[in-house]
């Protein structure tokens, strides 16, 4: 397959949360700035053929060193600093459960994001909550901290999210980018920092405790396997979920607790692909008498029940250092 047919076919599975009571919006962008966005298009051939000089030329100029990030926690997920075009500032969600970097339609637009013709390609991303049409494009440059990339391709939403209650950055970083040029991606979650490490072997930090399971990378993004009851699953390592550790109603029927639980309400759930009231998803909390996840044991466990596929997100990790080792396929949790 085409490595532009391949980015065409990756999903998104973001999902955040806004404590707000009141229901935003979401719907597509105005006439005008599709306009705007399609103005500098490029043909489909013409991507293709700077996407053959892209990769070659990140891998020329890789940082030697370890790249940090500071992030801040918003909407309980990380959010880290970036810089788009003529030195754009960027408040971008390091997403682990996205497969593609994103921006919306506003960013693009600022940094002359060019894209391919709406005739010719048309990206389809998948959210937890619903399915979005978006476009193909290429930022030039994206810098993250010392690390300036030339040129990265990356999608476009078309669809936008609005109302109170919307704190959550528009623009995504993916896991597709440290899955490609890193030896290690790190989430120090008590430091609020991310390490990028592009030759480094992982090395256990002296004084901390550590666990570690293999990943696999499906679709792009990270799966875990999690075991209750008897029963295994997969779930994702999803970062950009405000929520710990996620089931969706087939793992829960297989664990026999469909039934069980108190519906949540008041918040509501903002995702590529749409929005959706906690009571209209149906999301419950239900408690396991343990749950192996990690490398570790949990007694009485609570889990919520969610649309999507199993995660695991953001407010489990955030005690812990996570270090994606992409050399050896395991995970590592230190604390």
């Amino acid at each position: 397959m085409h490595r532009f047919a391949a980015i065409s076919l990756l999903a998104l599975a973001a999902i955040l949360l806004s404590g707000c009571s009141r229901l935003t919006g979401h719907g597509p962008i105005s006439g005008r700035a599709l306009q705007k966005l399609q103005s500098r298009s490029m043909s489909k051939a013409d991507f293709i053929g700077q996407l053959k000089v892209i990769d070659p030329n990140i891998r020329s100029t890789l940082p030697t060193g370890k790249v940090s990030l500071p992030f801040d926690f918003k909407a309980k997920t990380p959010v880290i600093k970036g810089t788009g075009p003529d030195d754009q500032p960027l408040s971008m969600l390091f997403d682990t459960g996205a497969a593609r970097t994103v921006f919306s339609a506003n960013t693009a637009i600022r940094g002359n994001v060019r894209t391919i013709h709406a005739q010719e390609a048309m990206s389809t991303m998948l959210g937890v909550v619903g399915n979005e049409q978006g476009l193909v494009g290429i930022i030039r440059p994206l810098r993250l901290g010392a690390w300036t990339l030339p040129a990265y391709p990356c999608f476009v939403r078309l669809h936008e999210s609005f109302g109170d209650g919307i704190v959550y950055p528009s623009d995504i970083l993916g896991f597709d980018l440290p899955a490609r040029y890193c030896s290690q991606l790190t989430f120090d979650y008590p430091n609020q920092r991310v390490l990028l490490s592009f030759q480094e072997h992982f090395k256990r930090r002296d004084g901390m405790n550590a666990s570690s399971v293999p990943f696999s990378i499906v679709g792009g993004v990270p799966f875990v396997q999690v075991q209750s009851k008897g029963v295994i699953w997969t779930s994702l390592i999803d970062t950009g979920s405000f929520n710990g550790v996620e089931i969706n109603e087939a793992v829960a029927k297989k664990l026999g607790v469909q039934d069980q639980g108190i519906i949540v309400e008041g918040l509501t759930l903002v995702a590529v692909g749409g929005i959706i009231s906690s009571d209209k998803a149906k999301l419950r909390t239900v408690k396991l008498p343990e749950i192996k996840l990690l490398g570790g044991t949990y007694k009485q466990a609570e889990v919520d029940i969610s649309p999507g596929p199993p995660r695991i997100g953001s407010f489990f990790l955030k005690d812990y250092r996570v270090t994606f080792d992409f050399k050896t396929h395991r995970l590592w949790l230190e604390w």
